[in-house]
């Protein structure tokens, strides 16, 4: 008999490869990672949505024809299209134009919030579109009220996008009290500055965004200030591989040749483990027949979704298999980023490009003692945002090394997975005394980083001038050239439930004295970054886009 599945991101989620985690918010965890003298500046928080149904129906010997487990959402839909006067009511077993009593309270769904787009990845990462709907093959299962369209934000999803949602109310509310109590309203009625919210146009990264934003402001009263979410088209989308980039295609081919060659033996082991497991031989050997280069990640994409709602299956498929398989996915997908830092620009770099831009204009913000500024900026996205991320902040490795190892532990991202980089300020404790090797690489501040190649840059190309023509002591004349302007202004980076290590925060000079290496200095986690940041010039000259 299978288990009840938990949420993910609550006080019961067990360690596993398909469910992320959040550290417990107990008083000696604030004493230890926000001292009294460190105070949150700006927060940018990316994350997978939650969990969902798989994006097709393949493997029917454990995935059902019919997931129903989405009941509570099925049944905002229908109020939501009810209330727009859209609701057209089909009877479940028909599909006619019945009315029924369960009829009313099945909307029909769609994996896309507005007008289907064409972006369909699944070519350039070995998954299935999301958009499929395949029959398959009958299992006994029926279709209700609950039934899930396929890649279908589930009822579980939605809990572990609130839970998300209410560990950020419990830390940057209640904890620090850096976020207000409840939203705030601009003099003109609109939504004020606090949260800069962004989604794709997957219904499922929306509604993990307002599940997320439920828990962050809970049972709010009618009347309360809206909410403004940014969408952008697709061809315009910054935070999943941009299909528009002609060069994308042929480099992921390349390196990602490189890493299978790397991953050989590791890539065999899991191919000869599915096939001694009945169920999964079929489809792996057809996946592995049709495509070399990626076979484990259409599988992995439904095993993770079996897994995370517990549902039954072989005990061979246990939560050891599982992380192999997922481990396995995370080498075909994402060491490619960590082999090339061009193609991680090409990827993800646009995205760095707005998380360097929403560090520079909180660092201003906060100078200028600017009670507007933004302090949060969310983005809910998806798998293939968070991977490529973790390439970027080095996480285990270092970038750009082809020889490099994959990454310890390195799995694909686990269902609400949450990246959250902190703007910190310290004005009290010592600034580090080692100046880092590199930091005279650039000795002018005010120097053109697009004149300096990628890989000997100190700092992204979005970093302004202005911001090292200042001084803290008021009244006196804005310091040229000053390298050292921005000391009082730290970044840590946080994936889940524990902090990320990036290779040039692990440089003396560039840690928090105190804190230790996972706490940056602004300039070593610029250094970090500034490689990964293509102006939009650079960013076409590479893709050769349209």
């Amino acid at each position: 008999m299978a288990s009840q599945p938990v949420p993910s991101n609550s006080e019961a989620t067990a360690v596993n490869a398909t469910q992320a985690r959040l550290p417990k918010l107990t008083a000696d965890f604030i004493a230890k990672y926000y001292p009294k003298n460190v105070s949150v500046v700006h927060v940018s928080l990316i994350n997978r949505h939650g969990e969902r149904t798989p994006g097709n129906h393949k493997i029917p010997a454990i995935s059902p024809e019919h997931w129903n487990l989405c009941e509570h959402g099925n049944s905002l839909h229908g109020e939501f299209l009810r209330a727009v006067g859209l609701l057209t009511p089909q009877d479940p077993a028909t599909g006619s134009g019945a009315q029924t009593q369960a009829s009313v309270h099945t909307p029909p769904w769609h994996n896309f919030m507005f007008t289907k787009e064409t972006r369909d990845i699944s070519g350039l990462i070995g998954g299935s579109s999301s958009s499929s709907n395949g029959k398959g093959t009958a299992d006994g299962s029926v279709h209700t009220a609950a039934t899930c369209g396929f890649g279908q934000l589930t009822d579980l999803g939605r809990a572990s996008m609130t839970a998300l949602g209410a560990h950020l109310r419990a830390l940057y509310v209640d904890a620090l009290g850096f976020l207000p109590s409840k939203p705030r309203q601009a003099a003109d009625g609109g939504p004020t500055n606090d949260l800069y919210l962004r989604a794709t146009t997957y219904t499922r990264t929306f509604e993990s965004l307002q599940h997320m934003l439920g828990g962050l402001y809970p049972n709010q009263p009618s009347g309360s200030p809206l909410f403004r979410v940014n969408v952008r088209p697709s061809n315009h989308e910054t935070v999943y591989p941009g299909l528009g980039c002609a060069n994308l295609r042929p480099l992921f081919a390349r390196f990602n040749a490189a890493s299978r060659q790397l991953h050989a033996d590791e890539l065999e082991n899991i191919y000869a483990e599915m096939r001694r497991i009945p169920v999964l031989r079929q489809q792996a050997e057809t996946d592995r027949s049709a495509r070399q280069d990626r076979f484990t990640i259409p599988i992995a994409d439904t095993v993770a979704a079996v897994h995370a709602h517990a549902l039954p299956v072989p005990k061979a498929i246990d939560d050891a298999f599982v992380t192999r398989l997922m481990q396995a996915a995370a080498i075909e997908y994402q060491h490619s980023a960590w082999t090339s830092a061009s193609l991680a620009r090409m990827v993800i770099g646009r995205l760095v490009h707005e998380c360097v831009d929403h560090i520079v204009a909180a660092v201003e913000g906060d100078r200028a003692a600017d009670d507007r500024r933004s302090r949060m900026a969310i983005y809910s996205a998806h798998d293939t945002t968070l991977g490529p991320l973790l390439a970027v902040m080095g996480s285990g490795g270092d970038p750009g090394d082809p020889s490099a190892e994959s990454p310890e532990g390195m799995l694909w991202p686990q269902f609400a997975s949450s990246m959250r980089i902190e703007l910190l300020k310290d004005a009290r404790s010592p600034y580090p005394p080692v100046r880092p090797a590199w930091e005279d690489d650039q000795k002018d501040c005010s120097e053109d980083a697009s004149m300096v190649p990628f890989e000997k840059r100190v700092r992204p190309v979005n970093v302004p001038k202005s911001l090292y023509r200042w001084s803290s002591v008021s009244g006196r004349r804005a310091v040229e050239r000053n390298p050292r302007a921005t000391r009082d202004y730290y970044v840590r980076v946080w994936y889940n439930d524990r902090t990320v290590q990036l290779p040039t925060c692990r440089d003396p000079g560039a840690h928090h004295t105190q804190l230790g290496s996972s706490v940056c200095t602004l300039d070593g986690f610029f250094k970090q970054l500034a490689r990964f940041v293509p102006s939009e010039k650079e960013h076409a000259a590479e893709c050769h886009a349209n």
